[in-house]
Parts: structure tokens; C-alpha cells; sequence
């Protein structure tokens, strides 16, 4: 049996607008294997970040279930919150912005640290935070050097010292090198990597890059609106995309053209993105899906293993066993 640290039962997170209730989370189901990365991917607005963020509880869940180590987590006290958040971390998107521009390098990655009581004494928290500097990355000499003085890498890693300091065994990855060059997204990756093997960390890599996705990742579950319509490991995800939304994903991947000298032409998704204020029942790509018919949108969906360990929400991808039957 798999060692699950995360799972989430019908979870959904829905905020009041004036037209009605938007449906940023609505019925998720994962699990998360202890010491795993599980990729979260889709286009802006799918509720990626929406999702994270109600995980460690930064947003309360509108409804379902949250367990942590085998405990519902849902309703939780402030109290049991505090303790909650040293287990459970978060890396931010924008570095910049995560960070207080008025404290130095080194009071940024102890100030968790003392926040939590997680030493004893000053001495102990600040060779912490010089130990914890060594290991992201980040030079001595930069221990008094300010936010704005830094790079976005070096802000980055300050970040992940951050979550790193208190100790946690599941951290929620929210497109943590989106915002960064190149090259310095593959150094980013690396350290997150080398940081897993060598502490046990258990991720959820929240992004919207397929490339990056597939390189940090066992699994991934490809979200839109609210919803994850497939989920499968991260290698059999790509050789296999059964849903339309996840095949117009990776078909949207640029690839280089050498004969032309640029990339081959890109096929968009036609359509109307529906609202997510008060869906209708069913798919919600099917609208903009080539495939849909009256039966994508007159019962609600849920993920159906169609493939060993590859699970699929659309009612039209058959399972091997029914493939296997029509054969007969």
C-alpha cells in the first residue's frame, strides 16, 4: 500500500460574488504519495493556486475534506492552525512580493523560526539560519543584503529557506520559478529536486509550464475550471493524453521547426471559456471541445481509471476493460 502524507475528499472552495458563487475549487480528489511531487497544471484561472493555497489553509474550504497524515484537517482552530503550518509550507510565485522589503536575508529566513518557537535560544535560531542559507545557496556575504539588492533567483531561494525552516514534510510549489529567467529556473528546480532526496519533502507543483511539470514530477493532474479532468504519472500523462483539454495542452507545446527556422505552427482551442460563477451541471470544456455531445453536459462528471493508475473525467474515453470487451 502507497504511504499517503495528503489527500483531498470532494474539496471545494467557492467565493460570493455579486453575481453568485464562483466556483474557483469544486469537488477535487487527490492523493499524494509520501516523498512524491505531484504537478498541478492548467491554463490561468483553472484554480491551480486557489487549490494550494486551501490545502495549507491560507483559504478556508467551502466544503470536503482535507486529510493530512490520515487526520481531516478541514476545521481546524487557530491554535491547531499555528501547529499545522510547520508541517505544511508554501513557496510563493512572486519572490518580491512573499517578502518583507524592510528586513535583511538573514532576519527573513529566521523570522519563521522565532515566530514558532522552534529553537530555544537567539544563538540557536541564527546558526539555523546561517546553516539554512549554505544549503539553498545563498552566500555569507549576502546575510545583510535587502530583497531589492538581489536577484530573483537569490530571492527565490530565500523564499524556500523560508519553508524550509520550520521544519515541514509537505510544501505547495505555487509556480515558484514562473517569474524567473531560464536558466535560472533550471537551477530552481535542481535545489527542489536535491532538497527532496535529501530531506523526504513531499511537493505539490502547482505551474502552467508542461516542460517544467514534466521534470519535477511522479504525477500530474491537469485542472480546468475548478475540476482535475485527468490524472495519470507524469511519463504516461504525455505518451498517453487521453482528455481533449490535456491533449490540446500538450499539443500547444511549442516545438522547434528546424526546416522553417522557428517552431511548427500551434492548433488553438476554439471556443468560449464558460463561467465559472454558478456552472451548469457537466464537462465545462464542452464548449470549446470538438468531441462534445448532449452527453458531456446533462450528468456530472467524476475521474474514472481508464488506464492502470490513469484516470480520466469524460464520458466518451472508454476503459480497457470495456475496449477489451468490444474487441470480443
Amino acid at each position: 500500500m502507497p504511504d499517503i502524507i495528503l489527500e483531498t475528499q470532494n474539496l471545494k472552495k467557492y467565493f460570493k460574488t455579486r453575481r453568485g458563487m464562483l466556483h474557483a475549487v469544486d469537488g477535487v480528489n487527490l492523493r499524494i504519495e509520501r516523498g512524491k511531487t505531484l504537478g498541478i497544471v492548467g491554463e490561468s484561472g483553472c484554480g491551480k493556486s486557489t487549490l494550494g493555497r486551501t490545502i495549507v489553509h491560507l483559504y478556508e474550504p467551502t466544503a470536503g475534506k482535507i486529510l493530512f497524515n490520515g487526520t481531516d484537517i478541514s476545521q481546524l482552530k487557530k491554535k491547531e492552525q499555528k501547529r499545522l503550518h510547520t508541517d505544511m509550507q508554501m513557496i510563493f510565485q512572486d519572490p518580491f512580493s512573499s517578502l518583507n522589503p524592510r528586513m535583511s536575508v538573514q532576519e527573513l529566513i529566521l523570522e519563521p523560526m522565532l515566530v514558532n518557537d522552534i529553537y530555544d535560544t537567539r544563538e540557536q535560531v541564527y546558526a539555523a539560519s546561517a546553516k539554512l542559507m549554505d544549503i539553498v545557496g545563498l552566500a555569507k556575504r549576502l546575510a545583510s543584503a535587502y530583497p531589492h539588492e538581489l536577484d530573483g533567483g537569490r530571492r527565490q531561494r530565500i523564499g524556500i529557506a523560508r519553508a524550509l525552516s520550520v521544519g515541514p514534510t509537505f510544501i505547495v510549489c505555487d509556480e515558484p520559478v514562473s517569474a524567473l529567467d531560464v536558466s535560472i529556473q533550471a537551477q530552481i528546480l535542481n535545489l527542489l529536486m536535491d532538497l527532496q532526496d535529501e530531506m523526504g519533502l513531499t511537493y505539490m507543483f502547482i505551474t502552467h509550464d508542461l516542460s517544467v511539470v514534466k521534470h519535477i514530477s511522479n504525477e500530474i493532474a491537469v485542472m480546468y475550471m475548478g475540476q482535475v479532468v485527468e490524472k495519470a504519472a507524469s511519463d504516461e500523462l504525455f505518451a498517453h493524453p487521453l482528455h481533449p483539454y490535456t491533449q490540446a495542452l500538450i499539443a500547444a507545446i511549442p516545438t522547434p521547426d528546424i526546416d522553417d527556422g522557428g517552431f511548427s505552427d500551434l492548433e488553438p482551442i476554439k471556443g468560449e471559456v464558460v463561467s465559472p460563477v454558478n456552472p451548469a451541471p457537466g464537462c465545462r470544456f464542452a464548449v470549446r471541445c470538438p468531441y462534445a455531445s448532449s452527453g458531456c453536459t446533462d450528468q456530472e462528471l467524476t475521474l474514472k481509471e481508464v488506464r492502470q493508475k490513469h484516470y480520466v473525467a469524460c464520458p466518451y474515453i472508454e476503459t480497457e476493460e470495456e475496449n477489451d470487451n468490444t474487441k470480443v
